[in-house]
């Protein structure tokens, strides 16, 4: 069932937003009636479309139903908005960093000031996120002390219900297609396990394996929703595979002395072959977003199967299966780990799932208004004219007033930021372009470059090249690849990126200003000037971003690189303990967020800075380089990979 065109309800409030989510359900074949089941009934859709105020947790939990977790864009909202978003993320850090009291005080003044009433049934759909939000906490900080098991599962139903269709439960298998969330299925798991837990104590095996099979039947969902992107699947997957083997671990030590040892032994040989797959495609999912989310855990329990299956199966079964393969290939994932975890002091282990409600990319209107009009150097009565009033520009950046969606949308849009829904590179409400882009960079990361230069023509033709950011984009990777072919030299490179980012906002301009709010796009066009010079003195405004714009560890995405190449320059000056500082700054920011993306660089950073002042035995050097090319093997890095490979070819053989 395709959905019908909304173009003709909806607002310019909401109307990029909109057109996006409509395009990716028409692409992923999924109704309006299975998108809201169990948020929001058909009245209030309608009432969202027509322009009602999108609150900020129903934005995020669409998208995060449609597979979009993690989307490429910026979201720009008004102060209280804002202080809410802010809030929920205090409470989500005090949690992650295991700061109970002060979560606990936050999230109490929180409740009390968002939480009215707690009858389901007259919430809104706004307030059904905001209650349930409440109670996943509630139940994380439960999870990381001592609690009452009958308490928790009480409140992890009580959640479920708040919008799940069925609640705990949601029948996977009735035939319809069931649309829902990572952090839903997250209360799921939770919920699920813990009830593992309570009849493992209760010595219940038929109870335990209904609840087991109840994971089982997240895990197949997870499997089957082709619609989840990358970070969607990486970020349930593991933690649903490690549930079901851990649920199966306790139920093998609970039928240790029992009589019909025989038959459960049988019947688990059955199941070696699923839970080896299980593994496989966690572990694939981790790679594909470069993340490690459960991964020490998923190695340890490997190691547990692999050794027990060792015992049961003759010698042949176990080489057919290529045992030997998958438990030599944990071990480098947990030597991995391991090194990292010596390196930072940061556990190797994910503690919670706290990084299934990280809400990233937000930034405060006022600000980001107010900056940006002084970035282009243009008056508040300038930027009104035509859309408002002079005065209406002024309490809008004062906080003081939310302009009318259609004057909003005009005011962003002569700031070149578009919409209520910013697309940070691309503005197209096609999900079809925003995976296109996706393979072009999956293509570049690969090293192939003709294929993603053939991706990205397909890309150009699909875009509206009427908007400043389409061109900004094409035309970056155009220059770039025609800078990698030694078709343009330095200078003509360096001028060409200026003349695209001035397509927005003055170079110049930029440098002059520190303190502003740029498009991703326009950030990602200076990354790719200061790789390609030393020019840090003139360039160090984007060291100050973190500052102004970077929400602690959220946004280490938006940084890293400015950092990175910053720590390489210093090391290149023999600035080494400053270059080694950078470096580390960058590793324990990915590493507290289960990242493992480029932390490969910043190891060899650190390699080659040391390096240089000897610091190291020829052993050393060489458990550094091939941690560096395991991390890249791991994260799908495959330039990087290469070019560790031969460093290591150079020093050593």
């Amino acid at each position: 069932m395709v959905n019908k065109e909304y173009s003709q309800v909806l607002t310019k409030d909401n109307e990029g937003f909109f057109r996006f989510i409509v395009s990716t359900m028409n692409n992923c074949g999924i109704t309006t009636e299975q998108l809201t089941c169990g948020l929001c009934d058909t009245e209030e859709w309608d009432s969202l479309l027509a322009g009602e105020y999108l609150d900020k947790l129903m934005m995020s939990r669409l998208l995060d139903r449609l597979g979009c977790r993690g989307a490429r864009c910026d979201i720009l909202l008004f102060g209280s908005e804002y202080d809410d978003w802010q809030e929920r993320m205090d409470i989500v850090f005090a949690i992650n960093d295991g700061e109970t009291e002060l979560a606990e005080k936050i999230l109490e003044e929180y409740a009390c000031r968002k939480i009215v009433q707690k009858n389901i049934d007259k919430m809104g759909c706004n307030e059904r996120l905001e209650y349930q939000f409440v109670l996943m906490m509630q139940a994380y900080i439960m999870l990381g002390g001592r609690f009452d098991r009958t308490e928790l599962i009480a409140k992890l139903q009580e959640a479920a219900v708040l919008t799940i269709p069925q609640g705990v439960d949601v029948a996977f298998d009735n035939g319809m297609k069931i649309i829902l969330s990572v952090q839903e299925l997250d209360i799921l798991l939770e919920y699920y396990y813990q009830h593992v837990c309570r009849e493992i104590e209760e010595k219940n095996i038929k109870t335990v394996d209904y609840y087991i099979g109840r994971i089982r039947k997240v895990i197949d969902y997870i499997l089957s929703a082709d619609w989840f992107n990358a970070l969607s699947k990486a970020n349930i997957l593991p933690k649903a595979v490690y549930y079901v083997m851990l649920s199966n671990q306790k139920k093998i030590r609970l039928n240790v002395d029992n009589e019909d040892e025989l038959i459960f032994i049988a019947e688990e040989l059955k199941s070696y072959g699923r839970w080896l797959s299980d593994y496989d495609n966690a572990i694939e999912a981790l790679r594909n977003d470069g993340r490690t989310y459960y991964l020490a855990e998923l190695c340890d329990m490997m190691d547990i199967i692999v050794s027990r299956m060792k015992r049961l199966l003759s010698e042949d079964v176990c080489k057919s299966m290529k045992l030997d393969d998958i438990k030599n290939t944990a071990d480098r994932c947990l030597e991995m780990l391991l090194y990292i975890e010596k390196l930072t002091g940061i556990s190797r282990y994910t503690k919670n799932g706290m990084y299934m409600y990280f809400e990233p990319n937000v930034y405060r209107m006022e600000k980001a208004v107010a900056d940006r009009r002084r970035l282009l150097g243009i008056t508040q009565n300038q930027l009104a004219e035509g859309i408002c009033t002079a005065k209406t520009i002024r309490r809008l950046e004062q906080g003081h007033c939310r302009p009318h969606g259609y004057n909003l949308y005009e005011i962003l849009n002569r700031l070149e930021l578009y919409s209520d829904f910013v697309l940070d590179e691309i503005v197209s409400y096609n999900a079809g372009d925003m995976e296109l882009l996706e393979k072009v960079y999956d293509a570049i990361g690969m090293n192939e470059t003709e294929r993603a230069q053939e991706l990205l023509q397909t890309l150009k033709a699909n875009l509206d090249m009427e908007y400043t950011r389409n061109r900004q984009t094409i035309e970056r990777l155009e220059t770039n690849f025609a800078y990698g072919r030694r078709e343009i030299e330095l200078k003509v490179y360096l001028e060409k990126m200026k003349n695209i980012i001035g397509y927005s906002v003055k170079y110049e301009h930029v440098l002059k200003n520190p303190a502003v709010y740029l498009t991703s796009c326009e950030t990602t066009i200076l990354h790719n000037m200061q790789n390609k010079q030393n020019e840090q003195d003139r360039l160090m405004y984007l060291y100050s971003i973190p500052s102004q714009y970077v929400r602690g560890e959220l946004f280490i995405r938006k940084i890293e690189f400015c950092k990175t190449k910053f720590a390489s320059d210093a090391g290149n000056r023999g600035e080494y303990e400053k270059s080694n500082s950078i470096f580390m700054d960058v590793i324990q920011k990915n590493t507290k967020l289960k990242r493992i993306y480029n932390i490969d660089r910043c190891i060899y950073g650190i390699w080659w800075n040391n390096n240089m002042q000897h610091k190291y035995s020829t052993e050393q050097s060489k458990e550094l380089l091939n941690i560096c090319i395991d991390i890249s093997d791991f994260s799908k890095g495959y330039v990087y990979k290469q070019f560790f490979l031969k460093q290591y070819k150079i020093n050593f053989e």
